[in-house]
Parts: C-alpha cells; sequence; structure tokens
C-alpha cells in the first residue's frame, strides 16, 4: 500500500542532486524518479512526513523524525513504484516513481490550495483511508485486512490488450485486481484516467508502460450502488 539510515553519511551525496518539486492537491497522483542504487530524500514542504507505505517489499524507508522528511530506497527490480505519502495533518498523495540506473534527486511535495471549507474536507478522510486499506489489501498476495475471492473472469477493454479480473474484494468499498497484457506488437501507455468509470473512485498501475508481451496489475476501487 515500508520504513532510516545515519544522515550525516548521506549529505554529501545529496548536496549535488536536482531537487524534484511536485505541486498537488491532496490524494493527487504525482510523478517522479527515483534511483535504484542510492537513497531519496522526501519532504513535504512546511509540514512533516509521518509515513510512507506502499506494496509489501518494493522499497525501504529510512525516517529522519528530527527533521520530518525520509529516504526511500529501491528493494525490487521492478522500473516503477507506486506509494503513498502522509503529513501529520493526515493528507495524503499518491507517488509513481520511475526507477532510474543514475544519481539521486530529492523530492519535495508541495500542496495545491483547494476550494471549499476544511470542515468539508475533513470528511473525506475516512474514505481516503478506506481507498488505500482496500489498495493494501488487494497488493497482498497472502492475506490481507478484508477478505477476497479470486476469479479468472476475462474482460473487454481494448483490441490490443488482455484485461483479467483476477481478485475482488467486496463491500461498501469495492476493490478489484486485473492483470493487463500488451498483445499488440507496440509499447503501451497506459493512462489511469482511461480506467474511470461511473463510481469508480481510485486506480492505480503498477507499470504505466507496457512492451510487447509485457504485462501488469491494475487496481480499481469503486463505491457500490444500489442502481
Amino acid at each position: 500500500m515500508n520504513k532510516i539510515l545515519l544522515i550525516p553519511l548521506l549529505v554529501a551525496s545529496f548536496s549535488a542532486s536536482a531537487a524534484q518539486v511536485l505541486v498537488g492537491k491532496p490524494d493527487d497522483t504525482l510523478n517522479a524518479r527515483v534511483s535504484r542504487a542510492e537513497p531519496t530524500l522526501i519532504r513535504i514542504d512546511g509540514h512533516r512526513v509521518r509515513r510512507i507505505f506502499g506494496a509489501e517489499g518494493d522499497f525501504a524507508v529510512t525516517a529522519d523524525k528530527e527533521a520530518g522528511t525520509a529516504y526511500i530506497k529501491p528493494s525490487t527490480d521492478k522500473s516503477t513504484l507506486s506509494l503513498f505519502v502522509s503529513d501529520e495533518s493526515g493528507r495524503t498523495w499518491k507517488l509513481l516513481l520511475s526507477v532510474i540506473d543514475g544519481p539521486s534527486d530529492s523530492i519535495t511535495i508541495k500542496s495545491r490550495s483547494v476550494s471549499g471549507n476544511v470542515s468539508a474536507q475533513g470528511k473525506d478522510v475516512p474514505r481516503n483511508q478506506l481507498i488505500k486499506r482496500v489498495l493494501l489489501s488487494l497488493q497482498s498476495d497472502g492475506d490481507g485486512e478484508f477478505d477476497f475471492r479470486v476469479t479468472n473472469e476475462i474482460v473487454p477493454l481494448w483490441s490490443e490488450a488482455l484485461f483479467v479480473l483476477t481478485k475482488v474484494i467486496d463491500g461498501p468499498l469495492k476493490g478489484e485486481k486485473y492483470q493487463l497484457t500488451n498483445t499488440s506488437a507496440n509499447l503501451m501507455v497506459l493512462d489511469e484516467r482511461e480506467l474511470y468509470r461511473r463510481h469508480v473512485v481510485a486506480v492505480s498501475i503498477a507499470k504505466p508502460q507496457l512492451s510487447p508481451g509485457e504485462s501488469t496489475d491494475v487496481f480499481v476501487m469503486s463505491e457500490s450502488t444500489n442502481e
């Protein structure tokens, strides 16, 4: 839906790195890059990083509690990572990270102001937390927080893709895990917005680019309806 180092030893390696500034509203998906070989510093402008979480085993987290920042380092061969970063006020951003074979950059998250009163926004926090919990259960290979059923149902999507529903969590918030395979002869670039439909509240794609024959996991969360 994952984890601190001797900070003085890292200062020199980060002093020459470039900063990536990501601007977005809480719950936005922000894109950045991380080094495969070196830790990457993550900070939230004006706030403290409270938690970083994602798929178990994809990355290691080293927290600098004094500074309110954290360092992450990939621990998998995946070319992309998906994780969530929360601050002390409960705001959360999703980061879609490209893993590169190069020096590390620091990542700074800046919140884009949103209209509407704060109390109304606070009402959405429990739902957002539920979305993340369902996503982590879908990503889990073992027993997650929620009961699930295993399926093997082919769902029509695009002529150049094989889309198979593999796991379902039923409830007020329904979670679905799919395996998407590029069956074309060309590179396939995926956009989460293409998978939104009525009642869908969140979509997460593990790998946004697929070579011919390559597959990725796709997670879709939707609100149940009586219609």
